[in-house]
């Protein structure tokens, strides 16, 4: 079972009664998680500022092996932020389902040094591709803490 399984779990079972009344018709698993994250693409990362104000980022998303990844350009606000703090809450979303959660994000590496990894997420998502060509940025990792799904 890979962590995101566990989180997912993990989360339906300290959900309040309201939140589990919301997610229980149709609680989504850590495979219709990554297929929705693939296909999407898109995710936003929200996090904190050094004045304390709310950040919201979107960056692209896919899932790979069970962990969720997105893009981060270097010296941006959302970058900088994660230097700060790495604690994120995060969503994925389309005109019928969401995908949300909150975590720490953990750099995976950079882009034109890791090619295995830029190579799994270009292969996961239903593009064909992660990031467009020549792009070199940040891969950061979710580790979800709490996420939610349907």
């Amino acid at each position: 079972m890979t962590d995101l399984e566990r989180a997912l779990e993990r989360s339906i079972e300290k959900a309040t009664p309201f939140t589990r009344s919301l997610f229980a018709a149709d609680q989504w698993d850590a495979a219709r998680v990554a297929v929705f994250v693939n296909a999407t693409r898109r995710i936003t990362i929200s996090t904190v500022t050094a004045s304390l104000r709310p950040h919201a980022a979107v960056a692209i998303g896919a899932c790979s092996e069970g962990e969720i990844f997105f893009t981060v350009a270097p010296q941006s606000l959302l970058w900088r932020n994660l230097a700060r703090s790495p604690h994120i809450a995060f969503s994925v979303c389309d005109r019928a389902h969401a995908v949300m959660g909150r975590g720490v994000a953990a750099l995976a590496g950079r882009s034109s040094e890791s090619p295995d990894l830029m190579w799994r997420l270009a292969k996961a998502s239903v593009s064909g591709t992660f990031t467009p060509s020549g792009w070199d940025g940040l891969v950061y990792r979710i580790e979800p803490s709490r996420i939610f799904a349907n």
